[in-house]
């Protein structure tokens, strides 16, 4: 588009017409990444909040489009990795976020780890290690205060705030451990979720919202029976990244709606129906 069609259609935004509203998010949208310039220099330029508002919905929709397609990539291969996605729901939160620093913290917390793991082979001195880089090093602590406030799910806000529930600790563990290549997966247990490590031969769970303690099987087993939940655990199935990825969006959804935040809400929701669709040789969003 010229530069004088695309300054006719900003002056058209304050214009109520339905017609000429939906004509403007098609245009914009399909302009993309290349449009939020060109928006952000004319919120600046107009104090009207009503226009500035209007600004701010065109902008999340570009977002939304930019994030959900880029999700919908990194689930079509299944070999990407895990963290990259956990910054792409972040982004549709945080537009300016800043993916090379939260990379780079990630790798920093995975290399200081591998530093100072042990030689041995046993999995229990590797994962104490990591709890005490984790817990004391890092000072990573669970949230227990607020810990379904929103920007607990966050994972550029864990890495910032030192601070998560049990979702976002758990994950975070997860994946340096993995990224380690100790034998690990993430179960969910209603909204608990735990690292269990399994190798063929050793099998015993951690709890990061909880310092990393570590439960053996039957220890585990005892405590699902005192809250009356099933202690067969083979019903507590590794979850799959895509399916990590959909629990974050499904937690922050709920987030926004205790918070009373409809839009942001909206803006996850529409993310979520974005990905969750079935594929070829892949699931859905209750088998990803």
């Amino acid at each position: 588009m010229e530069l004088s069609e695309i300054q006719a259609l900003l002056r058209l935004i304050e214009d109520p017409d339905p017609v000429v509203q939906e004509h403007i998010e098609t245009v914009f949208r399909q302009a993309g990444k290349s449009a939020i310039p060109l928006l952000e220099q004319y919120w600046l330029q107009n104090p009207d909040p009503v226009v500035q508002r209007r600004i701010e919905e065109l902008l999340e929709l570009i977002q939304l489009d930019i994030v959900g397609q880029a999700l919908y990539e990194w689930r079509m291969d299944p070999a990407q990795p895990l963290f990259p996605a956990l910054l792409l729901v972040a982004h549709l939160r945080y537009p300016a976020l800043d993916f090379a620093k939260y990379t780079n913290a990630f790798r920093r917390l995975v290399h200081t780890t591998w530093l100072v793991l042990p030689s041995s082979s046993d999995p229990f001195e590797k994962l104490l290690t990591l709890n005490r880089q984790l817990f004391v090093q890092e000072r990573f602590q669970p949230e227990h205060i607020r810990p379904y406030q929103s920007r607990y799910f966050f994972v550029n806000e864990v890495l910032d705030t030192r601070r998560g529930n049990s979702f976002s600790l758990g994950v975070l563990y997860y994946l340096v451990a993995a990224e380690l290549d100790l034998e690990v997966s993430l179960i969910a247990i209603g909204n608990r979720y735990l690292v269990r490590y399994f190798d063929g031969t050793v099998h015993f769970y951690i709890d990061p919202y909880h310092r990393g303690i570590f439960w053996l099987p039957d220890q585990l087993k005892e405590i699902l029976r005192k809250a009356n939940l099933s202690d067969n655990l083979a019903h507590y199935r590794p979850l799959s990244p895509p399916y990590i990825i959909l629990r974050n969006i499904e937690h922050l959804e709920a987030a926004y709606a205790r918070e009373g935040a409809t839009e942001k809400k909206a803006l996850y929701v529409a993310l979520r129906e974005r990905i969750a669709i079935q594929r070829e040789g892949g699931g859905t969003l209750s088998g990803a």
